[in-house]
């Protein structure tokens, strides 16, 4: 028993002796490497010189080099780099000497040991390096660009600043003409939100042409200007950068005219699961290519929570975005005239999950919009239309520039509680929408305009339906006049309860829109 004593006092005296060493085992060693997110959380206002007491113990960061000197767009001078840690991008700008030999896709280890880091014109800024300080540790790596939108930037924009971003569905503003080059700065309407395209006359793509919209990517640059106002810039580092172009439309060129194309149903509510099921369906009243004459979707979503201006009207209209409205460019594919074509959720089924795949009917555009953000503005979501009574809305729109006073080809709403999350008459602003078979622009009767839903005489709204566990597809009915763009018998409702094997036939026939001539 002694014995037994015994190893336990000399165990318990051995516990306390190792207790007193500075090691502590469950943290382990400390690492001489720092995150670009840790370094830059150093910064609160003034200058500050980095240290390793600083960054507890550490003393350099790894990133890769997302600039890219040999073209030119960017100030000599510095590097770009970016890192990922802890589910989060983070980038930085090292002023170094030699800048013009990291090269995009190089991996670096810097030691920022007594580096000052600081804002310098805006953006965060390490400076004091020297090329000694610097490692390459290997080369060629490709970096995907943050796809995103300018409303998720100017919210946040410290959370992209220095990294490499991409904005789809960028329009340039105002439109540009087929002779406009990159050179010099451009407005990028995204949404109710824009951003800066910067490119320096030196680049080497500075005199390539400027589409009309595309997706543009590059590095998002924090600046100021003389009165201390923060503006956001992306900076492209090659012309590969500007993706999926629509280039500039020649002014004597063709345009679609009156209702090229009218809405002719919609499934907001569908069997089980709305996420990636909602789709939209169309006819088009001429032959179109989309190619040549592209056009947009857009969809409104009003519940009170939904933002941004939740609760109220939405100052940006059918291009506000985050969870208000969502865009889909159809910029592919042809219709004929009279042809059914539909628009929507990447699942392509009729009603929801497991139920009849309709891929084989005429898609222009579908999208995965449970994961995916919208061509040009709108958050990703689980559903795009509501349910709940509160209005939404579909639109589509001639060109994929929309912006708060693009004014629709044709328009529907439903479920019409909300008014005011709809419509604000003090503005006045909200939804817009175009002289159709229930809306018009100016009031027939007093002349006084009236552009927007819920304003004046504007307010048709079809009621909202709640399946019995069953899905509705919304039949809209009508009869429209091709050969004089008017509808002679104005459009109504049909609330078609589909089971999970209903056919595309179903939808396309009895209480479907009519086209004549």
């Amino acid at each position: 028993m002694k014995l037994k004593y015994l190893i336990i006092l000399l165990f318990a005296s051995s516990f306390v002796l190792s207790a007193c060493e500075k090691h502590d085992f469950a943290a382990g060693v400390v690492s001489s490497i720092t995150s670009v997110e840790d370094v830059r959380d150093l910064y609160k206002g003034t200058e500050v010189t980095i240290t390793s007491e600083s960054l507890l113990g550490a003393e350099k960061i790894r990133g890769v080099v997302i600039s890219n000197p040999d073209s030119a767009n960017i100030a000599s001078g510095l590097v770009v780099i970016q890192n990922t840690t802890r589910n989060k991008t983070r980038g930085i700008i090292l002023a170094v000497e030699n800048a013009n030999t990291y090269k995009m896709g190089d991996s670096l280890l810097v030691n920022i040991s007594g580096g000052k880091l600081n804002k310098v014109n805006g953006s965060m800024q390490i400076t004091g390096l020297k090329e000694a300080n610097i490692t390459k540790t290997s080369s060629g790596s490709i970096i995907q660009p943050q796809s995103t939108s300018t409303f998720n930037i100017n919210a946040k924009p410290g959370d992209y600043e220095s990294t490499l971003v991409q904005i789809k569905g960028g329009t340039v503003n105002p439109p540009p003409t087929p002779t406009s080059v990159f050179n010099g700065e451009k407005s990028i309407i995204n949404g109710a939100d824009s951003i800066i395209l910067h490119t320096e006359t030196a680049a080497s793509f500075a005199n390539a042409q400027l589409p009309a919209t595309a997706d543009f990517a590059g590095i998002l640059f924090v600046k100021q200007d003389a009165n201390s106002n923060t503006i956001l810039q992306i900076w492209p580092r090659t012309e590969a950068d500007i993706t999926n172009r629509i280039a500039p439309t020649d002014p004597n060129g063709p345009k679609l005219g009156k209702f090229p194309v009218i809405i002719t149903g919609f499934v907001n509510d569908a069997k089980g699961a709305d996420g990636n099921y909602e789709y939209f369906q169309f006819r088009a009243t001429r032959d179109i290519d989309f190619e040549k004459t592209p056009m947009a979707v857009v969809t409104c979503t009003n519940a009170g929570s939904a933002a941004p201006y939740a609760g109220t009207a939405p100052e940006g209209g059918w291009a506000t975005g985050g969870g208000r409205s969502y865009k889909f460019n159809l910029t592919s594919g042809k219709v004929l005239k009279g042809e059914y074509f539909y628009v929507g959720g990447g699942s392509k089924r009729i009603n929801g999950p497991n139920s009849t795949l309709i891929s084989d009917a005429k898609w222009i555009t579908a999208i995965n919009y449970v994961t995916i953000d919208g061509d040009g503005f709108g958050s990703k979501s689980s559903g795009l239309l509501p349910n709940s009574g509160n209005a939404g809305g579909i639109s589509i729109f001639e060109g994929t520039n929309v912006t708060e006073t693009s004014i629709p080809v044709d328009v529907v709403f439903f479920g019409g509680t909300g008014k005011t999350t709809m419509f604000n008459e003090t503005g006045p602003f909200g939804y817009r929408v175009t002289d159709s078979d229930h809306y018009t622009i100016t009031d027939p009767a007093t002349k006084v305009d009236q552009p927007f839903f819920y304003q004046g005489t504007n307010q048709y709204v079809i009621p909202h339906k709640t399946p019995a566990d069953l899905g509705i597809f919304v039949k809209l009915g009508g009869v429209f006049d091709a050969k004089t763009k008017t509808w002679t018998t104005a459009r109504g409702y049909e609330f078609y309860e589909m089971t999970q094997t209903s056919a595309i036939s179903e939808i396309e026939t009895t209480g479907a829109t009519t086209i004549n001539n």
